[in-house]
């Protein structure tokens, strides 16, 4: 499951992942293939927050997407810490000019994520093949591990 602010790249990275590209804006919480991809006004308002955190139930992993442009987030401090799923962060448009990766990490520590924490840029596709490698390798322990829980 996707989360991040208004333009951050949540779905142009789901794309980009999956071997396209888009600049379709995302009205509504969406399932694409195997992501949960979320509108940005929702992890943006608090009153919308909610409806992510009921469908963060369906969900094996959180990815939350930080756009390197943006000097803060509208998430509130340490909210990540709550969730039982593995967290990891994804920093976008680390190509753009006014682009500060660093800052951007920081944010996403600030905001409760523990896990690893990778740089993309969806345009030049930097970072994609780490970040695809890197859920592969969850998803294949996800399997073994269901795998083995049925065997039991």
């Amino acid at each position: 499951m996707l989360w991040g602010g208004i333009g951050a790249g949540k779905t142009t990275l789901i794309r980009a992942l999956q071997g396209g590209r888009s600049v379709i804006k995302t009205q509504m919480i969406e399932h694409a293939g195997s992501a949960i991809d979320t509108p940005g006004e929702y992890a943006e308002q608090g009153n919308l927050r909610r409806h992510l955190l009921s469908t963060s139930a369906d969900a094996h992993l959180m990815i939350v997407v930080q756009d390197a442009t943006r000097d803060h987030s509208n998430i509130p401090p340490h909210y990540f810490l709550m969730f039982r799923q593995p967290i990891i962060g994804v920093v976008t448009k680390i190509d753009a000019a006014a682009a500060c990766p660093e800052r951007a990490l920081g944010i996403l520590r600030q905001i409760g994520v523990t896990g690893d924490i990778y740089r993309v840029s969806a345009l030049t596709g930097a970072g994609i093949p780490e970040l695809s490698a890197a859920l592969e390798e969850r998803r294949t322990q996800w399997q073994t591990s269901a795998v083995v829980r049925r065997s039991d």
